[in-house]
């Protein structure tokens, strides 16, 4: 959660700084680049501030350590911070071409940028007692902007998209202090909730020499993971109480479904732009082949 706070500020002021002096034509590139620049040093500023007065006060400070968390949540936690370096790369580098400026800078600010943010967050995560520096997530973090980087300098375009999804379980009302006690915050602590999905152009794999077949209908396979109260175990004791969940089974789960990248859609105009670039990281609903250890095999009509 505190990286999609983080980087959902940044983005945001980011495209709004610089789309006005986008729209002035007699500003210069350098002046363009002077306002991008001071927004982007302030808000980081403001938001690193926020974060540790809001989280890492809490804890004392320690000297910098590691934290090894790579076998926690059977995955789903690192695929997020993945999913989270490649979305805010991907839309920050949309909105500044919005706002004007040229692919190559919009890029590398797509790449730097996040990378920063969530940089930082990892340092502060070092010197907290309350965590760690963790060498897996900083590695999902530089994977997913190198993801973003390399598709746009192969293709000028984010052709393999990765996409998300939720739906609540049952879990996060059994702990919500961990899983989260709102929909909302379990939307980004309840990971048997959630799915990560890999949405690829059907036209690049079977129409490819095809005018005809829609550019904006996708393939997309999933994986999620059910029955985590806990990071590696369902053990935990709270309020001098012990609870036991390790009959629970903890599995991972797989999915095959359609999807649509939006961007592809024949619809114009630098608002819908946006609009794709904001939220075209949510899968469509749609129908769905379903694989997990405990349940087998099922078909869904419609999966969210």
């Amino acid at each position: 959660m505190r990286l999609s706070l983080s980087i959902l500020i940044v983005t945001i002021s980011i495209f709004f700084s610089t789309g006005s002096s986008a729209q002035d034509t007699i500003l210069h590139q350098g002046r363009k680049d002077i306002v991008l620049i001071t927004s982007t040093a302030s808000v980081y500023s403001g938001t690193m501030a926020a974060l540790y007065s809001t989280w890492y006060s809490q804890y004392k400070a320690q000297p910098f350590n590691f934290f090894n968390d790579r076998k926690e949540w059977r995955g789903m936690d690192k695929i997020g911070h993945f999913t989270t370096s490649w979305w805010a790369s991907q839309w920050i580098n949309e909105s500044l071409k919005l706002s004007g400026y040229s692919h190559r800078k919009a890029r590398l600010w797509g790449t730097i940028v996040p990378l920063t943010f969530l940089t930082t967050v990892e340092v502060f995560d070092g010197f907290s007692s309350g965590w760690g520096f963790s060498y897996a997530d900083m590695l999902a973090n530089v994977s997913g902007s190198a993801f973003f980087l390399s598709q746009d300098v192969l293709f000028a375009e984010q052709r393999f998209l990765l996409k998300y999804s939720f739906r609540k379980s049952g879990f996060s009302s059994i702990r919500p202090e961990l899983l989260g006690s709102s929909y909302a915050s379990a939307m980004l602590k309840d990971y048997n909730g959630q799915i990560y999905w890999l949405s690829v152009p059907l036209k690049s794999i079977v129409a490819r020499q095809s005018e005809k077949f829609p550019g904006w209908l996708c393939l997309s396979l999933g994986y999620g993971a059910g029955g985590m109260l806990g990071g590696h175990d369902n053990l935990w004791s709270s309020d001098n109480m012990i609870y036991d969940y390790r009959s629970v089974k903890r599995h991972s789960e797989w999915y095959l479904s359609f999807d649509i990248d939006l961007k592809k859609l024949p619809i114009r105009g630098k608002a819908w732009k946006f609009f794709s670039s904001t939220f075209g990281f949510l899968k469509i609903p749609a129908p769905a082949f379903y694989w997990s250890g405990t349940n087998g095999f099922r078909f869904h009509p419609i999966y969210w």
